[in-house]
């Protein structure tokens, strides 16, 4: 199933014994297109606000009719959780402590987004220590940015400036950035919501704030309308995926 950035913002977390807030933002991998982090809002529940961070690895389920996702730890074990830096990118040094910590596979080891594995979860049972023994490519750069800073960045064609993001759609298994939505209202009068695929992302440049794609301004606005209200309908999902391409 689909399901979009800010549907996840609406989102409460569910620790095993316990609520842990809800979900502030997403830390997506902008080389592999896949999300890699849940932050949760701690207001409600940690002294200070500390930002924490959830691993899709953790993700038992996401109850869309509840608007809750469940995670296989305790509210305990997530608040004595490595800290993070609210204003500081996540580094790959602080994924390693965290993913020591929680006791998962390193996901950057291996061929895959999710290294060896197909799917998050099972990067929780790993043997992460063999797997470092054969590669040696622990501390290499990752490539974390968060959803809630690229919405609303500029879209440049390869001729002009189109619209802005204005959302993600992420497959809820493999947490995978399966579409970008552009929002072309404020370029042109009762514009559209257009799906684009990830593989149309040519360069996220942070210090204009622009997405520039790949794609001439007519191929762009060829791409398919998106209705969010409709990404639980596996077939108009699969329609508009096609359509993406």
């Amino acid at each position: 199933m689909m399901i979009s950035f800010k549907q996840l913002k609406h989102f409460s977390l569910h620790a095993t014994d316990d609520d842990i807030g809800g979900c502030k933002d997403i830390l997506f991998d902008d080389q592999d297109f896949i999300m890699r982090y849940l932050v949760a809002d701690t207001n409600t529940w940690l002294p200070l606000s500390r930002k924490v961070v959830i691993s899709p690895i953790a993700v038992t389920k996401v109850d869309t009719d509840e608007k809750k996702i469940h995670v296989s730890m305790s509210a305990q074990t997530l608040k004595d959780s490595p800290s993070i830096d609210e204003h500081k990118p996540v580094s790959r040094e602080y994924e390693e402590t965290l993913f020591k910590y929680f006791g998962y596979g390193y996901y950057w080891i291996g061929p895959g987004a999710w290294g060896d594995f197909a799917h998050p979860t099972e990067l929780a049972d790993a043997d992460r220590e063999a797997a470092m023994q054969e590669d040696n490519a622990l501390h290499s750069q990752n490539h974390l940015r968060a959803c809630g800073e690229v919405n609303g960045y500029d879209v440049a064609t390869t001729e002009d400036e189109v619209g802005h993001v204005t959302d993600f759609i992420f497959d809820d298994t493999s947490w995978a950035l399966r579409l970008l939505v552009i929002d072309t209202r404020n370029w042109l009068p009762g514009g559209k919501h257009l799906a684009v695929l990830p593989s149309a992302i040519e360069h996220i440049d942070w210090s204009s704030h622009k997405v520039k794609v790949n794609l001439s301004h007519d191929a762009l606005m060829e791409k398919p309308e998106i209705d969010v209200d409709q990404l639980d309908d596996e077939n108009y999902i699969n329609q508009i995926l096609q359509q993406a391409e």
